[in-house]
């Protein structure tokens, strides 16, 4: 190459730098640097004629068509590279192989988000610097990068309650680390904690355009539905369906002589005094017609619904459950937590309790199917105590009855006795507790779970029942004495020390040949 051509090759160079820099200090473009623009391509279009020659010889030299060939192939898998990256980000499939499938969200949330029509907004509110946040934010990004995965509405928004207060006024946010709203077409729901079980029922509660209506008898010294302090009180409970956008309201079959036509769900929790006739014959009348009743009792209540709970296929002894365990000084009882292990595998209540969990009531009463329940009826055992459960006829538990597995919830659904063969079927679930549904034993294990799936279910919002929490499995690997001195002397002494001679072997003889 000529001196005057790199002569010509540093005005080009200069020419568009001074072009850059002016347009950058200007901020704009103006007529003039088009004159730059034109000297360097003039430049540099001089200093390839003037060695014209030079670069036709460098051309047409073997070596160099060797190397425009490489560089030709290594610019073709550089471009496929980038290509198959570009569409990998906007198209990608994850696959799952842990055996629970942590991974991966459930056929219901997928559902569910397939169904979105509008854009569903995240609000994440966080205060900066308060403890914890970075890490909750990070595990809140990857939950919800599998609900973006699955839809292009979910859109996330995280938002400094110092920076925004006219959104934390209006969402109500009186705490900074890790508060988080779901908002889709002005319905909104707060998350209690980062996990697919709560995003996914707020997305259910804020897609769902109207609320169902939950009535609860009153009258009958049922559970105080309004009481939040108190053991014994159902307060919670109300509070967990106006959670899930029910609308609770009571009523008094004695003053009002019929159950209300808007009544999705019609609630019994723990009566303690006698129906009248005229009011049972308003549940009939309701059930007749397709309702869906919760008959929540204790044992030894005079609450006169025995009658109505033959008409369902169902029978309820007047006996208390308690689990015992044998010890080295005789058996103990306690009558504080009677737990439920065993859940129908098939009904849509129970089918998402996996293993290992339970339920927890206080003296639950058996029940069972009669002997001659009632045809068209599908009776379903919902839940069984363990096999470690015993009856006894009084709270002195001084008489003991029979050892055994016993059903405390049973569901039922058909045509009610009497109903028009066009009418719709009714749909119950009968449990032999009320105190697990109150304040104290709400939260234990999956009694939450439990009556909220019944009452969604009840209502017609299986999309609303829970999802159980996927539990992470554990792989045992048991080895029998031989197998273990076998793994020991083989594979953690014979094999290095054998790799090691051979290595040495080969390197000892390379060196040498």
């Amino acid at each position: 190459m000529s001196k005057l051509g790199k002569i010509f090759y540093l005005l080009a160079a200069l020419s568009f730098v001074s072009a850059v820099v002016i347009r950058l200090l200007i901020g704009g473009w103006v007529p003039f640097l088009w004159i730059c623009i034109a000297l360097s391509i003039g430049f540099f279009g001089g200093a390839i004629w003037n060695d014209r020659l030079f670069y036709r010889d460098f051309f047409g030299m073997k070596t160099t068509k060797q190397g425009l060939s490489m560089g030709a192939l290594i610019c073709l898998v550089m471009g496929f590279l980038i290509a198959v990256n570009f569409i990998a980000v906007r198209k990608y499939k994850v696959f799952d192989f842990s055996s629970a499938q942590q991974n991966t969200l459930s056929a219901q949330s997928i559902q569910l988000l397939k169904s979105l029509n509008a854009d569903l907004q995240v609000f994440y509110f966080y205060q900066k610097g308060a403890e914890g946040v970075e890490e909750n934010r990070r595990a809140f990004i990857e939950l919800l990068k599998k609900y973006q995965d699955q839809s292009s509405f979910v859109k996330l928004e995280f938002i400094d309650v110092n920076e925004r207060p006219d959104l934390t006024e209006k969402y109500g946010v009186n705490k900074g680390n890790g508060v988080v709203f779901v908002d889709y077409k002005g319905r909104k729901n707060q998350i209690q904690k980062i996990d697919e079980q709560e995003l996914t029922s707020a997305l259910v509660k804020v897609t769902r355009e109207k609320d169902k209506l939950v009535y609860f008898t009153v009258g009958h010294g049922e559970k105080n539905l309004e009481d939040l302090r108190e053991t014994g009180g159902i307060g919670a409970f109300k509070g967990l369906l106006e959670g899930n956008r029910y609308t609770v309201k009571t009523v008094s079959l004695s003053e009002k002589g019929e159950v209300p036509a808007d009544a999705d769900v019609l609630c019994v929790v723990g009566p303690v005094q006698a129906f009248l006739e005229p009011e049972i014959k308003a549940i009939e009348a309701y059930l007749r017609k397709g309702g869906s009743l919760v008959l929540s009792l204790e044992q030894k209540s005079h609450h006169n619904l025995l009658p109505l709970l033959s008409e369902l296929g169902v029978e309820a002894k007047e006996e208390y459950l308690v689990n015992f365990v044998d010890t080295q000084v005789g058996r103990a009882v306690n009558p504080q937590a009677t737990t439920g292990i065993q859940f129908s595998p098939t009904h849509q209540i129970t089918k998402p309790f996996e293993k290992n969990l339970f339920t927890v009531f206080r003296l639950p009463m058996p029940l069972a199917q009669t002997a001659h329940a009632p045809e068209g009826l599908a009776i379903d055992p919902l839940v069984k105590t363990s096999d470690k459960t015993m009856s006894y006829k009084d709270t002195s538990f001084k008489t003991a009855g029979t050892i055994g597995t016993y059903t405390v919830a049973m569901a039922v659904k058909g045509r009610f006795a009497g109903a028009d063969p066009k009418a719709p079927e009714f749909s119950a679930v009968v449990f032999g507790d009320a105190d697990f549904i109150s304040n104290q034993l709400l939260y234990q294990n999956l009694n939450r779970d439990l009556v909220l799936n019944t009452v969604a279910f009840l209502a017609k919002e299986e999309n609303l029942i829970s999802i159980t929490p996927k539990e992470i499995g554990i792989t045992k690997m048991q080895m029998s004495e031989t197998a273990f001195y076998v793994f020991i002397f083989g594979f953690i002494i014979l094999l290095p020390l054998a790799l090691l001679i051979a290595g040495g072997t080969l390197w000892i003889r390379r060196r040498h040949a």
